[in-house]
C-alpha cells in the first residue's frame, strides 16, 4: 500500500508535468503526419521544385517564340522559307521532286 500511495503522492505533485508533456507528445505526432505537418511540407517542396523547373522551360520555349516571331517580322529569308517549309510553296520557274519513300512527302 505504501508504494501505491508515493505514487498516487507523486502524481499528484507532477500532474501538470504528465499533462503537458501529453500534449507536447500529440503535437509532435500531429506536426510529423498529421494535415498541414512536416510530409506534406516536404512534399510542398517538392512540388515548388517540380513548378520551378518547368517554369524555367516554359520561359524557355517563350524566349524561343519570341525570337522567332521576332524573325518573321524582320527577315524575309526565313518566312520564304518557312512557308516553303510547311506550306510546300514553290516558285513558277522551280521543279518539285517527290520521292516514294518518304511517306510524309507523298501526303502532300
Amino acid at each position: 500500500m505504501q508504494l501505491v500511495s508515493r505514487l498516487a503522492l507523486h502524481l499528484r505533485r507532477q500532474w501538470l508535468t504528465i499533462v503537458l508533456g501529453a500534449i507536447a507528445a500529440a503535437l509532435a505526432v500531429d506536426f510529423a503526419v498529421g494535415p498541414l505537418g512536416l510530409r506534406d511540407l516536404m512534399a510542398l517542396r517538392a512540388r515548388r521544385t517540380q513548378l520551378e523547373a518547368t517554369h524555367r522551360q516554359l520561359l524557355s520555349a517563350n524566349a524561343a517564340l519570341k525570337f522567332k516571331l521576332e524573325r518573321l517580322r524582320t527577315d524575309d529569308h526565313y518566312l520564304e522559307r518557312r512557308i516553303r517549309e510547311q506550306l510546300g510553296y514553290v516558285r513558277p520557274d522551280e521543279l518539285v521532286y517527290r520521292f516514294a519513300t518518304d511517306p510524309s512527302a507523298a501526303d502532300r
